[in-house]
C-alpha cells in the first residue's frame, strides 16, 4: 500500500472517530440553556436571600423602635401615675388644711366678740350736723365730759328738728350673727342722759330690751337663738336719742341654712 493511500485512511478514521464523540447541536445548545436558568435561579434565589435578609433586618428596627415607644410610654405611664399620686397627696393636704381652716374658722365664729365696731351706720336725723351715728361705734368711749364731734369722747345724737318719737339708729352688723348682750354707754354731763329713756333695742325685727331709767352704762342679754344683721335703736318718746357708744357682742356670722 503506497504512503498516500495511508495518509487518506488515517485522516478518514480521524473524522469518524470525530464524528461518534461530538453530539448534536441541538443536545449541546439545551444543555447551554438548562446551565444558564440554573445559574439563573442560583443568582435569584442569591437576591432573594439578600432581600430577604434585608426585610428581616427592617423588621427588626421597627420592632426595636416599638420596644423603644413602648418602654418610653411605660416611663410616662409611670411618672404619670407617681404625679398622680402626688396630686392624690397634695389634695389629701389640701383637704386637711381646708378642715383645719374650717375648725379654726368655727372655733373663731363660736367666739363672743365685740361685732359692731367701725361697721355702717344710719340714723333719720343729726342734731346740727355734728353729731354723726358713726360716732357711735367709733370705739371711744370715757369718762370725758363734752360730746361734741370735736371732743376726744364724741357722741351720736338724732332728733334736729326731730323733738319726738321715731328717733332712729341703725347698726349694719355686715353678716348674720348669733346676738349674745348689747351694751349702751350713756352721756354723763348734766340731764341730758336721760335722753335714754323710752329707746327700744331691736335685733332686726327682735326685741333686745327697752330703757326706763337712767343710768352710765345699760347691758341687755339677748334670749338664747336671737340672730339679726342690723341692730336697731328706736326712741319711743317725744324726745331726743343720744349714746356715746353702742357695743354689739356676738358670735359668727352664719349663713341662714346653718340654723
Amino acid at each position: 500500500m503506497s504512503a498516500v493511500v495511508l495518509v487518506l485512511l488515517s485522516c478518514t478514521l480521524i473524522v469518524a472517530a470525530n464524528a461518534v464523540n461530538t453530539p448534536p447541536a441541538e443536545e449541546t445548545d439545551a444543555a447551554i440553556d438548562i446551565a444558564i436558568l440554573k445559574e439563573y435561579f442560583q443568582d435569584q434565589a442569591r437576591q432573594g436571600t439578600a432581600l430577604l435578609a434585608l426585610q428581616i433586618m427592617d423588621l427588626v428596627r421597627e420592632v426595636k423602635d416599638i420596644a423603644d415607644s413602648v418602654k418610653k410610654l411605660e416611663e410616662k405611664i409611670e411618672a404619670v401615675s407617681v404625679e398622680q399620686k402626688s396630686i392624690v397627696s397634695s389634695m389629701a393636704a389640701v383637704s386637711t388644711g381646708v378642715t383645719s381652716v374650717e375648725q379654726k374658722v368655727d372655733i373663731i365664729r363660736s367666739e363672743v366678740r365685740l361685732i359692731s365696731q367701725h361697721k355702717l351706720t344710719w340714723q333719720n336725723s343729726t342734731w346740727r350736723d355734728v353729731y354723726h351715728p358713726d360716732f357711735a361705734v367709733d370705739g371711744v368711749y370715757t369718762l370725758v365730759e363734752g360730746h361734741s364731734g370735736s371732743s376726744s369722747n364724741p357722741m351720736q345724737k338724732s332728733g334736729q328738728d326731730m323733738n319726738k318719737k321715731g328717733n332712729m339708729l341703725i347698726i349694719d352688723l355686715g353678716g348674720f350673727f348669733k346676738i349674745h348682750s348689747i351694751k349702751l354707754w350713756n352721756r354723763i354731763d348734766g340731764s341730758y342722759s336721760s335722753y335714754a329713756m323710752g329707746v327700744l333695742i331691736y335685733a332686726d325685727d327682735q326685741l333686745i330690751g327697752s330703757i326706763h331709767d337712767d343710768q352710765r352704762l345699760y347691758t341687755f342679754r339677748a334670749n338664747e337663738g336671737v340672730y339679726g344683721s342690723k341692730v336697731y335703736l328706736k326712741q319711743s318718746l317725744d324726745q331726743y336719742m343720744n349714746f356715746i357708744e353702742v357695743q354689739v357682742f356676738g358670735c359668727g356670722p352664719y349663713s341662714e341654712d346653718e340654723l
